[in-house]
């Protein structure tokens, strides 16, 4: 992500290390713990409502006052993880979103889930509508060898959006980055995120200001200082005008911050192969969203003990 600057004495490189340890990059810590007797979902709201979410700090450069850019390296995709994922060469069977697909929830949960999922599902179809329209551009640049201006325009505008470089970068080699970001997040998981952060809907941030997934900011006109923050802490909570936009800042989150990379390299083996049947593999790659070692094992028991998974399949008609 950075590069490691190759002038600095040994002593400052060590400063750098301690910097980077100590949270200095825009890590940040849940100090909520998850007891492995959990078993109802009243208990997971409880545990959940308001939880912050790490990794949501500013850029390196507005923390950094010794301008000491650390390099993040990536591991590989465990081999193993890869080869449980089988070619699906079967059509995918959707289904339009119905009232009475709900009815099996609580009424606080089927108010919920009825308010978050057709934006959800909503977002998720807009994305395949632009991979569609990459998908287009990359064969008419193979083909042709070029774009004209106006689509140049657009892919770059997705280039910024989706945080890819593309500046002396060719074009093919854009859209291909691009492939890798603009994809689905499963509407099980992102629902159950949902869920989790905002207490099925009835934090105080999700009720005043919109949020459902407690992302940062440090933006004093787009946030609100959350009642528990630590001392020093500077933080805030991103508020939104409408779910919409909670929901947006969500999936531009998962699909360009470099915290979720793996999850979106694994997304893209799944696509290639046209199986998105094992989400839990997916889930695995969601680690950095919060500190808590148990976080994944909570989105789990909420995507089971809710049935989620029904709604992966599902579309809504425009």
């Amino acid at each position: 992500m950075h590069k490691l600057l190759n002038f600095f004495s040994f002593p400052t490189a060590i400063f750098g290390l301690i910097l980077a340890s100590s949270g200095l990059l825009g890590i940040n810590s849940s100090k909520i713990e998850i007891h492995s007797n959990i078993n109802n979902s009243n208990q997971i709201n409880k545990l959940y409502s308001e939880k912050e979410i790490v990794l949501k700090g500013p850029p390196v450069s507005e923390v950094l006052s010794e301008k000491i850019i650390v390099k993040i390296r990536s591991k590989p995709l465990n081999p193993k993880i890869i080869l449980n994922i089988e070619n699906n060469n079967h059509i995918n069977v959707n289904s339009y979103l119905a009232d009475n697909d709900f009815d099996y929830l609580s009424s606080d949960k089927r108010e919920f889930v009825k308010s978050v999922l057709p934006i959800i599902i909503n977002k998720n179809q807009s994305i395949l509508l632009t991979r569609e329209f990459l998908k287009e551009l990359k064969i008419k640049l193979q083909t042709f060898k070029t774009l004209d201006n106006n689509e140049v325009e657009k892919l770059n505008k997705l280039a910024i959006n989706y945080n890819i470089k593309f500046s002396n970068k060719h074009k093919l080699d854009v859209i291909n980055n691009l492939l890798l970001n603009v994809d689905i997040i499963p509407n099980s998981i992102a629902l159950a995120q949902a869920a989790i952060e905002s207490g099925w809907g009835k934090s105080r941030f999700a009720t005043e200001y919109n949020a459902l997934f407690g992302e940062y900011t440090y933006d004093q006109n787009q946030g609100v200082i959350p009642l528990e923050r630590e001392l020093g802490a500077t933080h805030l909570i991103k508020s939104f005008n409408s779910y919409d936009g909670s929901v947006s800042s969500y999936f531009a989150n998962i699909n360009s911050h470099q915290a979720y990379k793996e999850f979106r390299e694994l997304r893209n083996i799944m696509r290639n192969k046209n199986n998105f049947t094992n989400i839990n593999l997916l889930l695995t790659k969601l680690n950095s969203y919060a500190e808590d070692n148990k976080y994944i094992e909570t989105l789990n028991l909420v995507i089971q003990k809710n049935n989620f998974n029904k709604f992966d399949s599902k579309i809504i008609s425009y």
